[in-house]
């Protein structure tokens, strides 16, 4: 897999003894496992002699069992400038790095973007180094393309990190590409096996998830559009979980949100079925509430976020003027009495 944005080898790594990897708030599986598999190949491969692991906002519930499975360690650092390099895995965008965009932005060490995201202006004015390529469907499969590239081949431990990394982010490979399988082929050759990481992925959710799911059932708005359905939910809290959870109920792009301070925090789903249709980019639609509501938001072409600060009103409305953009279409609110 060779990455569409990459100028790592301008990195002298021969003068990189002490690495900072940091991930997006609230950190998921994939983030972490190629946060830490990229680690180990740092120490590895380099010399590098120390690697921390900084994870803003802690880590979502499924990567804090991994944190704990592994026995990661993570740190806390006001200060960076004792780095000689550092790493951003899985980020999107920079501002999703919490109260670090800031810090990192004040440091002179020099910052190297690891993404499957596609790569924004922000970012290209942020980082000095890139290793980016947004026709991956993972990060962990970009640490893999470096094992590689570098002629090192990944432990079994590691290489059973990068597989779960993968499944992870592909819904078990339900989004995987020519290039996912491959890469999954070689993690087994490695010595990983689909087992390793299943308990963790099919973990039963807890009670709050599954009553703040039934509470999304009975607040839910509808919006259609010839065959289109288009579902929007207030709740407190598990936005992406409900939003994914009313795409799996049928509906076609669902946004849940949250507010919270006067800021509003939402994530956004589709199904594969209208992913179909090129014109449907949840990142983009993300990344245009942000611009308009002086917030933050990005993702994936089929699962997105964003941080935003207006009244709810003008954020629906707002909403489903792209949406109707992206569809080419009008939408009307369907009656649920």
């Amino acid at each position: 897999m060779v990455p569409l944005f990459s100028n790592i080898d301008a990195i002298d790594l021969s003068k990189v003894k002490n690495v900072c990897i940091i991930t997006h708030r609230l950190a998921d599986v994939d983030a972490v496992c190629a946060s830490y598999a990229l680690a180990e190949l740092l120490r590895e491969r380099s010399g590098v002699l120390s690697v921390d692991l900084i994870f803003p906002g802690n880590l979502d519930s499924k990567a804090d069992e991994l944190r704990k499975y592994i026995g990661i360690e993570a740190t806390q650092k006001n200060s960076l400038d004792r780095f000689d390099l550092i790493i951003v895995v899985d980020a999107g965008s920079p501002k999703l790095l919490n109260e670090y965009f800031d810090t990192l932005k004040a440091t002179g060490v020099p910052r190297m973007l690891l993404d499957h995201h596609p790569l924004l202006e922000d970012s290209k004015s942020f980082y000095n180094y890139f290793f980016v390529n947004e026709k991956a469907t993972s990060s962990s499969e970009l640490v893999l393309s470096l094992f590689q590239r570098y002629g090192s081949r990944p432990s079994q431990l590691i290489s059973n990190v990068l597989l779960l990394g993968i499944l992870f982010d592909t819904k078990h490979l339900l989004v995987a590409n020519e290039d996912t399988i491959k890469n999954v082929s070689s993690l087994i050759d490695y010595g990983a096996t689909l087992k390793w990481g299943e308990t963790l992925l099919s973990q039963k959710r807890d009670r709050s998830e599954v009553i703040a799911k039934l509470k999304a059932l009975s607040r839910i708005n509808v919006y259609e559009s010839d065959d289109v359905l288009v579902c929007v939910v207030k709740v407190g809290s598990f936005h992406a979980s409900i939003a994914k959870f009313l795409v799996d109920a049928g509906c076609d792009l669902a946004v849940s949100y949250g507010v919270e301070d006067g800021t509003i925090r939402g994530s956004l789903r589709c199904s594969n079925e209208i992913g179909k249709n090129e014109n449907v980019m949840l990142n983009v639609i993300a990344e245009s509430l942000a611009k308009k509501f002086n917030g933050v938001g990005g993702g994936h072409r089929l699962a997105s976020s964003f941080n935003i600060q207006c009244e709810e009103s003008e954020f629906i409305s707002e909403f489903l003027v792209l949406v109707e953009g992206m569809l080419s279409t009008k939408m009307r609110k369907m009656p649920l009495k």
